[in-house]
């Protein structure tokens, strides 16, 4: 068995560990998958007479976690309107104003 490890910046949430463990579990000659978002890493330890380096790090880009490359931009500085939000495949979200009508004080805190 031998291992192998990837820097995988775009990985910074629960849901994208789930997300790359569940892309390789099914992947033949794969054993143990670690999995740190904190890290950004992806530790693989794999039977290398059935997989290979390079068959992991395809299964990774094709569920959208390409090793060692920059991870996305979140369009911090020109806010909700900007293109690059929709990209992202991100929902809109509005605060009726009923609610913060009705929601007291502690609002505004």
């Amino acid at each position: 068995m031998e291992r192998v490890i990837y820097e995988v910046p775009s990985l910074y949430a629960d849901h994208h560990v789930v997300a790359v463990r569940k892309a390789l579990a099914d992947l033949e000659g794969v054993e143990e998958i670690e999995v740190s978002a904190a890290f950004q890493e992806v530790r693989v330890s794999y039977d290398p007479e059935k997989s290979s380096p390079s068959a992991i790090e395809e299964r990774l880009k094709e569920a959208g976690y390409p090793p060692g490359e920059e991870g996305i931009s979140l369009p911090f500085q020109s806010g909700k309107g900007d293109p690059a939000w929709k990209s992202l495949g991100l929902r809109e979200i509005h605060t009726n104003p009923v609610d913060l009508e009705t929601s007291g004080e502690f609002r505004l805190y």
